[in-house]
């Protein structure tokens, strides 16, 4: 597990920092064009999962001081290339990014 500000990220995957000002950064994850499955028991809208077909990469921009968080998911290795984004509140939690055979399953447990 690294920790980048508020952000306790558990990962199988590379990362990189492709750009730090000040207090806020961006962690590059590549994935290689697999599915992501996004678990929500606790969400009230959705029922178990979302998922995201042929995901090249994530992109987790964050302020070290927030407990906010944005994340791109990418179709291409362009940084234009998203296709979706969405906040996540980080508080008090670890955001688990992990390799299930062909599929990357994504989080949040308290920490």
């Amino acid at each position: 597990m690294v920790t980048f500000g508020k952000l306790n990220l558990d990962t199988d995957f590379e990362y990189r920092v492709i750009r730090e000002e000040e207090n806020d950064l961006d962690l590059f994850i590549d994935l290689n064009y697999r599915s992501l499955d996004i678990k929500l028991e606790d969400s009230n809208f959705f029922n178990s999962r979302v998922q995201f077909p042929f995901v090249r990469s994530i992109i987790l921009r964050l302020n070290k001081e927030s407990d906010i968080i944005t994340m791109h998911l990418m179709r291409d290795i362009d940084l234009f290339s998203a296709f979706a984004n969405f906040e996540i509140n980080i508080s008090n939690s670890i955001i688990s990014i992990k390799n299930e055979y062909e599929k990357v399953v994504m989080y949040k447990s308290i920490k």
